[in-house]
């Protein structure tokens, strides 16, 4: 399991490229935890979406995360990290230009001519558009400039709901490990026998337990997620950041805990938590 909950790009100033400042949709709405408040670009042209954020000082990045966007499957996306202002000579890491929406339909789950064959669900995308990337290992760097190319996107202009970079904490699941659905629609029956639904959005929940972890894991993250974040506060879980992505964003959702669960003494300076998160939409 990936967590992302300490997120220096919500700390971090940005600038750069040519946003919408006005209407509520500027470039620091990447920073509210409402992916519904969005940050949109002027047009569609590169010299427009892309910004830099400027963290000033050092700081840990492993896992880079674009909610609720609006790129195309054509879309392609760019991390570089740097110590320069204005990213100038050897980045200390970039991460080349990727495509932001990869397969995410399950091979085989569709009959033939039906299945579309880059296997991206543009209208079910699970979880919302999530534009994912993990780092071979934690790079260090002051700046971060970030690179959207989709010029052609029939809306004109780049937009985004979230903005999350930050170092990863990644720990075992106890086998056990849950991802739900939740339907929170009423139900109720008519005089004559009906069944009537007031259909309201769903939602998915992740509940996991996690086993054998150190006083570091247990009371510098565990602990910190419950104390710092609690209810009301954001991160974003990966269960498995190696799955195919068919799978891989079935098994991703940016949440926030249910309820706290504490730390408990399982053997000698071996310790358990668990977490159960419900999704932000």
């Amino acid at each position: 399991m990936q967590a992302l909950w300490k997120k220096p790009t919500d700390d971090g100033t940005y600038s750069e490229g040519s946003w919408i400042g006005t209407g509520g949709l500027s470039l620091n709405n990447l920073k509210t935890q409402d992916v519904m408040e969005l940050a949109r670009s002027t047009d569609a042209a590169e010299t427009s979406t892309y910004w830099r954020i400027d963290f000033g000082r050092l700081v840990p990045l492993s896992c880079f995360a674009i909610l609720n966007h609006n790129g195309t499957v054509q879309a392609k996306r760019r991390h570089v990290v740097t110590n320069s202002p204005t990213n100038s000579g050897a980045p200390v890491y970039d991460t080349g230009m990727e495509r932001m929406r990869v397969a995410t339909e399950i091979w085989g789950a569709r009959p033939f001519g039906a299945f579309s064959f880059d296997g991206i669900d543009t209208a079910a995308y699970p979880g919302g558009t999530i534009d994912l990337h993990f780092a071979p290992s934690t790079v260090y760097g002051r700046y971060l400039f970030t690179y959207v190319n989709d010029v052609d996107n029939p809306a004109g202009y780049f937009q985004a709901g979230r903005f999350m970079a930050g170092e990863a904490w990644s720990h075992r699941v106890k086998y056990g490990f849950q991802v739900r659905t939740v339907d929170p629609s009423e139900t109720r029956r008519t005089r004559g026998g009906r069944r009537l639904v007031r259909r309201r959005p769903r939602y998915r929940t992740m509940t996991m337990t996690f086993e054998a972890m150190t006083e570091r894991d247990a009371f510098a993250t565990g602990f910190e997620i419950e104390n710092q974040l609690g209810k009301d506060g954001d991160f974003l879980l990966v269960y498995d950041q190696n799955d195919d992505p068919s799978i891989q964003f079935r098994r991703t959702i940016y949440a926030a805990l249910v309820d706290t669960a504490g730390i408990t003494t399982t053997s000698h300076r071996r310790y358990g938590w668990s977490m159960n998160a419900e999704e932000l939409i």
